[in-house]
């Protein structure tokens, strides 16, 4: 009997994801560090680890009580957790850990993709929350590594701004398979001691007088994005044909080339070049402002008429979860108003429940258009985007072709 020239859906999942892991290893994406795990944001961790242990134990008795039935965890269980280091904070605050037997076993990433490659390679069965971002999780959710949410499970859910209750990328088509945890940009950050006019543009990074003080990361979505907005005058930059996505890495390779400092490793190093003088402008997350500020150099930042990439960091639950009741609960226990507001002070990101606001303190609170969400996201540039299609899809680029010209723009 001949086999049918269609794959089993898991089947194809696993080719596709392991065709996928590859090109992000051959890019310079995932890239081994000293201790053999993948090192994306390198340098400082997210977490700038500043914190007061006594603000752990904070947040009342509501963030100490147990949120499931008595007996469930009462033998210290060990969940899983795979996500950006101070975002696990979250679980411990008010002592919610310890009220509900539990303990966490920590694998900081440093980038999206580690969730992809650990999951694909033997993790499914052994991990339980994960931190995706807003474009990830419906690739993760198409290669069957995330669990389907069950939002009556998830009562802080409806504490969320209304925006991010709807926004695409965490809901795939109606199914929510992550929660809108933290979100941000990235932004044009410049130190205004030596750049005394506000950069309106991208191209301002390639003005005479700044040449050899500028720079970018190597983060292949947060550089690609505005710079094919830029070169292009698109406001849909993850879904171009190959002559524009060509036209952005030829200015990037421009900028490279002729203007650029350096390529950062990740935004640690980034906030170091900042603070030591040898950069001055540069694309950049919003916490660079406040290690660098640390270090005693004052930065501010724009988003240029062009526009940049916007994200949304969220909590999900890995398929074949071991620990699914406790997952659960944690992860709301991450959507509580204590949590959110101890996470983004000591972070300097931002919350996404309004519970949340009145505990934020000032700089924290103000380092975010929280009046108006829906327009920063629209004014930054109509984001938050999709990545771009990982099957072809007409003449739009797939992932894999914007990893090839990534790969360009890093060997020139």
């Amino acid at each position: 009997m001949r086999r049918s020239a269609h794959c089993h859906p898991a089947i194809r999942r696993r080719q596709m994801s392991t065709k996928f892991i590859d090109k992000l290893w051959r890019s310079n994406v995932l890239r081994p560090g000293p201790e053999g795990l993948v090192r994306y944001r390198s340098g400082a961790p997210l977490s700038r680890r500043a914190f007061n242990a006594g603000l752990l134990a904070a947040g009342g008795a509501a963030a100490t009580a147990p949120l499931w039935r008595p007996g469930l965890a009462q033998a210290a269980t060990g969940v899983n957790f795979m996500g950006w280091q101070g975002y696990e904070e979250a679980f411990a605050v008010g002592g919610f850990l310890d009220a509900n037997g539990l303990s966490l076993n920590n694998t900081y990433m440093n980038d999206n993709n580690q969730i992809i490659a650990t999951a694909t390679g033997g993790g499914m069965g052994n991990m339980d929350i994960v931190t995706p971002d807003h474009g990830y999780t419906p690739v993760m959710a198409e290669i069957g590594i995330l669990k389907p949410l069950d939002l009556e499970r998830v009562s802080n859910f409806q504490n969320l701004f209304d925006f991010f209750k709807t926004t695409p990328g965490p809901n795939v088509d109606g199914t929510q398979y992550s929660l809108p945890f933290m979100w941000g940009s990235v932004p044009l950050m410049y130190n205004p001691e030596v750049v005394k006019e506000k950069p309106t543009s991208w191209l301002d990074l390639m003005k005479p007088e700044y040449k050899g003080r500028v720079a970018v990361v190597n983060d292949v979505i947060s550089v690609m994005i505005p710079f094919i907005m830029t070169a292009t005058g698109t406001k849909t930059p993850t879904r171009i044909n190959k002559d524009q996505l060509k036209a952005a890495v030829d200015l990037i390779v421009k900028f490279k080339k002729e203007y650029a400092r350096t390529i950062a490793p990740g935004y640690g190093e980034l906030a170091d070049l900042f603070a030591s003088g040898e950069v001055v402008m540069s694309q950049a997350w919003e916490p660079v402002a406040a290690w660098a500020g640390d270090k005693g150099v004052k930065l501010e930042w724009t988003v240029p008429k062009e526009g940049t990439w916007t994200l949304i960091d969220c909590l999900a639950m890995v398929t074949d979860a071991p620990h699914e009741a406790e997952a659960y609960a944690m992860m709301n226990h991450g959507l509580s108003a204590e949590a959110q507001a101890y996470v983004a002070n000591a972070n300097t990101t931002a919350v996404t429940i309004e519970p949340a606001l009145p505990l934020l303190d000032e700089r924290a609170r103000g380092m975010y258009p929280y009046d108006d969400i829906p327009t920063f996201f629209a004014e930054t540039g109509g984001g938050p985007f999709p990545l771009w299609p990982l099957d072809p899809e007409g003449d739009l680029v797939t992932f894999d072709d914007v990893l090839n010209e990534w790969e360009r723009f890093l060997k020139a």
